[in-house]
Formats: structure tokens, C-alpha cells, sequence
């Protein structure tokens, strides 16, 4: 059956999106497909052993391993077997064998939630433990993110100010100067980078200070404005990154980040550019010389939130990753998540210009569109007209149009 004869309007991801809320959200949903997370699933938000010992060294990964009770990341499992981001729900049934690939795995699911699906199954119909939704954050909770945010807000300056050398040195030397139109990207003087401590099998995770950091932070704002979260970019007093385990770190978010973005830039105009990461959204703002938002993560952009009254026309810069081979699937996940957006955007009626980088081999990560900009000499032409359609002859097929069809 081709997508035109499908009787679903919307995309699987979004389908099963639906259907998994439907259940009681993605903690049923993996005690349903799998008995692997039993444990874990019964205590949203505390240390159990990790179910995946291979991955592990000496202890076998015991009381390491944990799901997020942040209603933010729904389903998401943390370990130190795992990058720093963990695992979303998807991937953890893909790593149990649950699936092969992403796009199998997501099927699974909805032939195990869909009631009128003809290959309907599912290994339990009814989970061990059922959470029709997370712990939302408790006032408490609220209020000591909230005083974490303040602050780090507290001595957050312009780019301008004598003490943001190193913020300003930090962009010079990636070849992007700042000027004025930098909006919701700050400098901090010193903020302490903490790091877990090594601790025996068993023991409570611990933090320990590594040291005092100039910092670049950005303000994620929610739907409606508000500032939500902040990001961080550990540097040096000479602009250089910081010798530390994670130069870019996020903090502890409050309700409304999901969908959330930072503000690089914003010009006059109806044109909104999308990116993943400050330092590529600026570089494309100075290229256009037009409004920019950028999302924490490839992940993120799905869901990234953009104001109709606003905007009409959307161009989405997408990273072009090599594919990885545990999704097995041709795209990498930039373009797949970058994608994601653009559809979504397309069907809320926005005009879509989907950009990403030529040439990019699909084994390993190619350039990204800071690294175009700055080593084709973009900023060098003359007006942002003709830098533009430089940059489309470094996109695949010239930069991919989607007009929308508005009715008059």
C-alpha cells in the first residue's frame, strides 16, 4: 500500500506517539514488549542492576542503571554504559532485540498498540507495572531548579562586555565573529564543572568538582516565552574549549522544555532558520542575515516549537551523520530527525526549504554547514541574497522546497 492509499494521516512516528500515550505512556509500553526492565521499571528514577551486562567491564554494570522520572525524557534509560544522553525507549527495545532498526522496531509497536492491526502482538498484554504517566516535578523540585537557573542567570553578560573576551575569542577562532544580533546566547565569568566521582559497585553516585570554567550559556525559552533551561559551553580564558569530559552541558530542565529552543538570533522578517547547536545557528545567521532558533539536539527537533504568527517560511539546516547501524537505516540521525521536523512543519502549513550538505560520505560525519560557511569563504560575498544561493549549490538537489498550498 503506497502512502497516498494509507488510511493514516500522520507519520508513523507520530502515530505511535498517539498510540503509546494511549497506553499509559512508554514505561507500560516497554514492560509490554519485553520482560528485560522489569526491574528498573518498577522504580522509575532509582539505581538497578543494568540488564545489559555485556556492555559493561568488571562489576557487570550493577546498580548502574536507571530510568529518567523526568516528565521531559518519557522512557529514557541512563547508564554508564551509555553515552551521556542514555537510551530513548526505541533504542533500548532495538539493543534488547526487540527489532532490528528503528523503523521496525516503531512497526512493532504499533502493531502491538493498534486494535485493528491484522499482525497484532505483543508479548503481554498487560505490563507488570503500569504508569499511566510520570512523576511530574514537585514544587519543591521546582523551586531548586528554578534557584539553579537564577543563579547561573545572575552574572550572565553580553557579548559586549569587558569580561566576554572569551566568548568573543571562542567564535573568532571558529571564523563566525559575534555582533549585536546575538540574542539568547550569554557569558558567564566561572561556573564550576562538576563530574561523576569513580565509586564501587553498589555505592551511591557521587560528583566531583573538576574546576571553575568561563562559560558560554544560552537560554532555552518554552512556547511561551519563558526561560526553561540553559545550555553550556565550557571554554577557556583564550576561547578555547575546556579540558573536560563534556564541553557542552545542559542543566536541570523546568516544565515546558520539550519543544523549547534558544533565540540566536532575531531580525525582521517571516523567515525562521532552524539548527542544531549555537555555534552552527549563528553561522548561518550571518549568512542570511535572517532570525535563527536551535534546537539542544538532533533528537529535539522534532518537537521544536515555531509561532505561525511569526513565521511562514521555515529552512531547516540539517547535519548530514553517517548512518548508524544499530537503527539500520540509510539516513543518519540529523537528517532523520532534521526531516522529521520539516514534514511536521509542512503539515501545520508552513513553507519548508530543507538544506543539507553535499558530498558527505555516509560512513563517516561530513561537514556540517559552520564548517561549509566558514571554509568556502561564504561571509566574504556580498549581501545575503547571493550567499544563500551559494550555500543551496553545497546542498543536496540545491536545498529541497516544499511550498505550502495556502487556499486563497
Amino acid at each position: 500500500m503506497s502512502r497516498d492509499e494509507t488510511k493514516y494521516e500522520k507519520s508513523l512516528s507520530e502515530t505511535v506517539e498517539e498510540l503509546v500515550k494511549s497506553a499509559g505512556g512508554w514505561l507500560n509500553v516497554i514492560g509490554r514488549m519485553t520482560s528485560t526492565f522489569d526491574s528498573a521499571l518498577g522504580r522509575a528514577g532509582k539505581l538497578v542492576d543494568c540488564p545489559f551486562a555485556n556492555r559493561h567491564k568488571k562489576g557487570g554494570g550493577r546498580g548502574k542503571f536507571r530510568f529518567t522520572d523526568d516528565l521531559n525524557f518519557e522512557g529514557r534509560a541512563i547508564c554508564t554504559c551509555m553515552q551521556a544522553r542514555g537510551m530513548s525507549p526505541v533504542e533500548l527495545l532495538i539493543e534488547d532485540g526487540v527489532a532490528t532498526n528503528w523503523t521496525k522496531c516503531m512497526v512493532k509497536i504499533f502493531n502491538a498498540l493498534n486494535p485493528d492491526s491484522c499482525h497484532r502482538h505483543v508479548r503481554r498484554e498487560v505490563a507488570p507495572v503500569v504508569r499511566t504517566f510520570y512523576r511530574e516535578l514537585t514544587q519543591e523540585q521546582i523551586v531548586v531548579r528554578k534557584e539553579k537557573l537564577t543563579l547561573i542567570a545572575r552574572d550572565l553578560v553580553d557579548f559586549n562586555h569587558p569580561t566576554a573576551e572569551p566568548l568573543r575569542l571562542y567564535f573568532a577562532l571558529r571564523g563566525i565573529p559575534v555582533n549585536g544580533n546575538l540574542k539568547d546566547v550569554k557569558f558567564h565569568p566561572g561556573l564550576k564543572y562538576w563530574a561523576d566521582a569513580d565509586v564501587q559497585d553498589g555505592e551511591k553516585e557521587k560528583k566531583v568538582l573538576v574546576g571553575i570554567f568561563p562559560a558560554i550559556v544560552s537560554a532555552f525559552r518554552s512556547k511561551d516565552g519563558r526561560v526553561v533551561n540553559f545550555h553550556r559551553i565550557f571554554i577557556n580564558r583564550d576561547g578555547t574549549k575546556a579540558k573536560v569530559e563534556e564541553v557542552k552541558k545542559i542543566c536541570s530542565s523546568m516544565p515546558g522544555f520539550s519543544g523549547s529552543s534558544i533565540t540566536i538570533a532575531k531580525t525582521e522578517g517571516r523567515t525562521l532558520n532552524v539548527t542544531e547547536g549555537v555555534e552552527k545557528g549563528w553561522a548561518v545567521h550571518l549568512a542570511t542575515g535572517e532570525s535563527v532558533k536551535a534546537a539542544y539536539s538532533c533528537s529535539s527537533l522534532p518537537k521544536l516549537y515555531v509561532d505561525k504568527a511569526e513565521y511562514d517560511h521555515v529552512v531547516i539546516w540539517s547535519d548530514c551523520d553517517p548512518a548508524n547501524p544499530n537503527r539500520n537505516r540509510q539516513s543518519g540521525d540529523g537528517q532523520y530527525f532534521a526531516w522529521e521536523l520539516a514534514r511536521r512543519l509542512f503539515t501545520e502549513g508552513f513553507d519548508v526549504t530543507f538544506m543539507m550538505p553535499a558530498g558527505n560520505p555516509i560512513d563517516v560525519k561530513g561537514r556540517d554547514w559552520e564548517d561549509v560557511i566558514v571554509q568556502e569563504g561564504v561571509l566574504d560575498l556580498e549581501g545575503s541574497y547571493y550567499r544563500f544561493q551559494t550555500l543551496k549549490q553545497y546542498a543536496v538537489k540545491g536545498g529541497v522546497e516544499r511550498l505550502h498550498n495556502r487556499a486563497a
